[in-house]
């Protein structure tokens, strides 16, 4: 444990004199340069190398920097006045050069995940689903190395190795049972990332209980986050939602179905009624071979129904398209040619109506003779 927390700090020794912050200072301005350079004219290497120049100047000259010079300013305050810094400069310069590399790591990762051999690498067709993975993987790295730094942050200041694994279990525990919605928003976070029920940009919609009634939420997703996914209602209002009610409600993505449904009740007078086998067949024909009605799936034209004042056909068939506006105008399309046929076929669409039909010995002065016979 002491050998561990030894190497950490003997490096950097030296540049608590004098000396050591001169030939630092000559360091940092070096790496500057070499830095800066590399990145103008690092392409003729590589293309990423610049990238990576530019993505390393800013937290290695920061931190190391600062690692340099509070690290001297501590060590010297703290060898003239021990009382007023009960810092040591050794472990401040050891814990800022620590944060430095963890800040270049982080930024590293996150521009190599965004690189094109990265992304070809994840092999994910979908631009939506690809930014999700990405996104997860960045937070992961985040994580992982915040993580690291810390532990390596508590070894510098003397916490013994085993103390800062048992503390890192413990709380890892302690802040599972203290913050367990928030452990099970981001769990189902997570599982949304490796699932992908929906995507950015996706129009769902899931049925919410209220505690007196079920509605149904619909709205498009924006942004599908560690705690909560955000959508935009069909108001256009934005919603925020914990990731844990998707892990216990089905979820309807029609941005996904393979086919729009058309079905369609069509009421015709009781006088065509010789006339509905004529029609059914002629409707059933114009489905089969619609170019715009997947014949794959079922198609049904059946006279189904009496009703009060009409006779009525059921036409149930599946478009080829999934998209809104294209389904309406097809739908559009199909009812028109479907009353070609019936008008064809001689017939006609029935209204809500009463026809009142006098009994044949009534006699010829009762009001109702008088009131169909003046027809």
């Amino acid at each position: 444990m002491l050998d561990a927390r030894q190497r950490l700090l003997t490096d950097v020794h030296f540049f608590q004199s004098s000396e050591g912050l001169l030939v630092g200072t000559v360091l940092l301005v070096a790496l500057w340069l070499l830095l800066t350079l590399v990145e103008r004219y690092g392409r003729r290497i590589r293309p990423l190398v610049p990238r990576l120049a530019a993505t390393l100047r800013r937290p290695l000259i920061t931190g190391l920097a600062a690692a340099l010079y509070l690290g001297w300013l501590v060590h010297a305050v703290s060898g003239t006045a021990p009382a007023l810094m009960p810092l040591k400069g050794l472990e401040t310069s050891t814990a800022l050069i620590l944060i430095a590399l963890g800040w270049a790591s982080v930024s590293v990762g996150q521009m190599l995940l965004r690189t094109e051999h990265v992304q070809r690498w994840l092999a994910v067709e979908d631009p939506r689903d690809r930014a999700m993975i990405t996104s997860l993987l960045d937070r992961l790295l985040s994580i992982g190395v915040a993580v690291i730094t810390v532990a390596a942050l508590m070894v510098t200041f003397g916490v013994s190795t085993t103390a800062v694994a048992t503390m890192l279990g413990g709380a890892g525990i302690g802040i599972g049972f203290g913050t367990q919605q928030v452990s099970q928003n981001f769990l189902s976070g997570l599982m949304l990332y490796f699932t992908r029920p929906f995507s950015v940009g996706d129009w769902i919609q899931l049925p919410i209980w209220s505690g007196v009634e079920t509605s149904t939420l619909q709205g498009t997703v924006e942004r599908i986050g560690w705690y909560h996914t955000r959508i935009v209602t069909l108001d256009r209002k934005p919603l925020a939602i914990p990731n844990s009610v998707f892990a216990t409600t089905p979820i309807e993505n029609p941005g996904r179905m393979y086919n729009r449904r058309i079905k369609a009740s069509i009421s015709l007078r009781y006088e065509d009624l010789t006339r509905m086998q004529q029609i059914t067949e002629a409707v059933q024909h114009l489905l089969e071979t619609h170019p715009d009605i997947d014949n794959k799936q079922m198609i049904l034209v059946s006279f189904d129904e009496w009703a009060g004042s009409s006779i009525n056909m059921l036409v149930y068939c599946f478009t080829r398209t999934t998209v809104w506006a294209d389904y309406l105008h097809i739908q559009q399309k199909i009812f028109l040619e479907i009353a070609d046929i019936v008008k064809a076929a001689g017939g006609d669409f029935a209204f809500n109506c009463t026809t009142l039909y006098p009994a044949p010995d009534l006699d010829s002065n009762h009001p109702i003779r008088t009131l169909t016979a003046s027809r």
